[in-house]
């Protein structure tokens, strides 16, 4: 069990893997994934192996892909460019295309690909661990420093709808702030890792 992890919600990224690869630049927010791989999971000559990054595709004609990133297991996802980290995501989809819902896979290289909702994967993940959720309104995060463990909920570029909101608050997650302007879920990572 990784001791920080990072569940991203990307509600207009497609799950189809040509889909995925010709969203680029395209409204579905596929151009931020590769800086939030960066930012979860590499540090200068290595990678963090205590950190997991957990990114829900959501545009689906059935059902989510949730994408794990396992800085513990992470593989050659062949270099840190940008066409590298998304065809590693496209050939983890790839090999997700068959899965039943709430069926898990390994991808390879660290990489696993599994059918859960954002909601769902949060209820697993925050059952025995701390589980805080990005929001302007919440206590600063300041006050958790230093962070030792935990499960941290996110959104892409677009707002957590409030029912979202309400209703992750009701199961238990604490809502906290990194300030009130709304940052890239990159830049939100690597805040959260400065609080370690």
């Amino acid at each position: 069990m990784a001791a920080i992890e990072f569940v991203v919600r990307c509600r207009k990224t497609p799950v189809e893997p040509q889909q995925f690869l010709a969203a680029l630049g395209l409204g579905a927010h596929v151009e931020f994934i590769p800086a939030m791989i960066v930012n979860a999971l590499f540090v200068a000559n290595g990678h963090r192996d205590d950190t997991r990054l957990h990114l829900v595709l959501e545009k689906s004609a059935d059902f989510s892909r949730v994408l794990t990133f396992d800085g513990g297991l992470l593989g050659n996802l062949g270099g840190l460019t940008e066409a590298a980290l998304l065809k590693s995501c496209s050939d983890a989809l790839s090999k997700g295309r068959a899965l039943a819902k709430d069926e898990s896979r390994e991808a390879g290289n660290g990489i696993g690909v599994s059918g859960k909702s954002f909601e769902r994967l949060l209820d697993e993940l925050t059952k025995d661990r701390p589980g805080y959720l990005l929001d302007p309104k919440g206590q600063p995060a300041s006050h958790l420093a230093p962070i030792e463990a935990g499960v941290f909920a996110l959104t892409d570029q677009l707002v957590m709808p409030k029912n979202t909101v309400k209703g992750l608050i009701r199961k238990g997650l604490s809502p906290i702030s990194l300030g009130k302007t709304m940052l890239y879920a990159s830049q939100c990572i690597t805040l959260i890792h400065g609080l370690r």
